[in-house]
């Protein structure tokens, strides 16, 4: 599922590294929120992850070694959110039962939640059919950028768009915010699961 043509239409087409390029550029920016919103269910990355592979052939202690170093690499993220007091939110919807994606992400946000991310969950109907026209998955940097992932129809990312269109970006935020407050920590969710 694509995101939606208003999400996108104002917005520039970027492959997989301009993606990641705008996500740096947009982040140096970033002085007060930066808000992050995940629906897919499950997903694969381009190139499989070392720590998903293991994961995925029940080596969990392996795939636990390598999520831990694979997040050392997002430390300095999590520092800049520190030092620059940024809102700064992973907002995940999650329907259950959990598919196999989100049991190995679990592993992967306990990990992180350790090192400074705030990561708050929404639980979903399990029969709503994520992604939707009403919930995909963006970024916000401030008030300033939105990337919008692609995914295709597989949950495979190719790229995705960026956008500085005011109006856009105040649709997705206020999307983002709806959904925060029907969020929990993720630590009440793991308690409860």
């Amino acid at each position: 599922m694509r995101p939606p043509q208003w999400a996108t239409r104002s917005g520039r087409r970027l492959d997989l590294d301009a993606f990641g390029t705008c996500f740096l550029n947009a982040w140096s920016r970033t002085e007060s929120r930066f808000l992050k919103l995940e629906c897919w269910q499950s997903y694969r990355e381009r190139e499989v992850t070392t720590s998903q592979a293991a994961y995925e052939r029940g080596d969990i202690r392996e795939a636990e070694r390598l999520l831990r170093q694979e997040s050392e690499a997002e430390r300095s993220l999590y520092e800049d959110v520190e030092r620059k007091g940024i809102d700064y939110a992973r907002i995940r919807l999650v329907q259950e039962p959990l598919t196999p994606y989100l049991d190995y992400e679990l592993v992967a946000y306990r990990i992180r939640v350790r090192i400074g991310e705030n990561i708050e969950v929404v639980r979903c109907d399990p029969a709503m059919r994520l992604p939707d026209e009403d919930h995909f998955d963006f970024l916000i940097f401030d008030r300033h950028t939105a990337l919008i992932h692609d995914y295709g129809e597989i949950g495979l990312q190719s790229g995705g768009w960026m956008t500085h269109d005011a109006t856009v970006i105040a649709e997705l935020e206020k999307r983002a915010i709806d959904l925060r407050r029907l969020a929990v920590p993720f630590e009440e969710f793991t308690a409860a699961v």
